[in-house]
């Protein structure tokens, strides 16, 4: 099996080699996950220094959402990691979500764990996402261990795609990411939880704020089936996306999982336009 992936991706190097989408090198050696942004330029990726609040986009520490603001939006905050106006990240977006590539949901991924890790400071984000990350010494990791039991349980929820998008890309690029983050921060992710009831029209190309909130309203809806609402209850709960406009659709899927029991929704998303 190794040996076909080998010829695979031998025989795809010479007929589409991959070029770094950032400075244009091409790394023969490297896994094909690994060459879409070289390391050098995953390096020089500047993360988003300063979050805001997801309602009002002003100034909010760690992305929480401000009290005055909490009437326009479920979510109790959105973590972004970068900025879509870097042309290698826009790029790499694009690539992912409309060349079905999805090898791209690596550098991606490695953006996102970037941004949560190398902050100065942690904030009510970090405390849900970190929950069950520690890179300390055994001996602090016991004590990590007993204070986790106290807290409550993090999950990772990927924002769905209904099912002609699915099949028209064959994956759901937010799961992919949601995959990546859920096992380096030893999460359980859940993509049986939360569903979309109908197609509805990208938001990025709708300009009216109002008319985004329409578009997707009632969109989301929890499943029925046994067992699954008792996962939800009480959960501290990151939905997950690749890129957000005006965080509607989060916000969205944030109501109907509280709707259902949810105790604290954040966004998490690799750039906001």
């Amino acid at each position: 099996m190794k040996n076909l992936e080998k010829l695979k991706n031998f025989i795809l190097d010479i007929l589409f080699p991959i070029k770094c989408l950032g400075c244009g090198i091409e790394l023969e050696n490297a896994e094909p996950k690994k060459r879409w942004i070289c390391p050098e330029c995953l390096k020089k990726n500047k993360i988003r220094e300063n979050q805001v609040c997801p309602a009002c986009e002003q100034f909010s520490s760690g992305g929480e959402t401000h009290y005055r603001c909490k009437n326009q939006t479920a979510l109790d905050g959105l973590w972004v990691a970068t900025e879509y106006k870097y042309e290698a990240i826009s790029e790499v977006i694009h690539k992912f979500k409309f060349n079905f590539i999805k090898d791209i949901s690596f550098p991606l991924s490695e953006i996102l764990i970037k941004s949560i890790l190398e902050v100065e400071e942690y904030g009510d984000f970090q405390d849900l996402i970190l929950a069950n990350f520690s890179q300390e010494s055994e001996e602090e990791e016991i004590y990590i261990e007993k204070e986790k039991n106290k807290k409550t349980e993090t999950i990772i929820v990927p924002i769905p795609l209904y099912k002609n998008r699915y099949n028209w890309r064959g994956f759901n690029q937010a799961f992919l990411l949601s995959k990546c983050i859920a096992d380096k921060f030893n999460l359980d992710i859940y993509d049986n939880l939360l569903f979309r009831r109908r197609s509805t029209k990208p938001q990025a190309k709708i300009r009216s704020m109002e008319k985004r909130k329409k578009n997707i309203k009632g969109a989301f809806f929890v499943s029925e089936r046994s067992g699954i609402k008792n996962l939800i209850k009480n959960k501290n709960i990151v939905i997950v996306d690749d890129v957000c406009t005006t965080s509607a659709t989060l916000g969205e899927c944030a109501k109907e999982l509280k709707k259902n029991g949810a105790k604290n929704v954040w966004g998490l998303v690799v750039a906001r336009r």
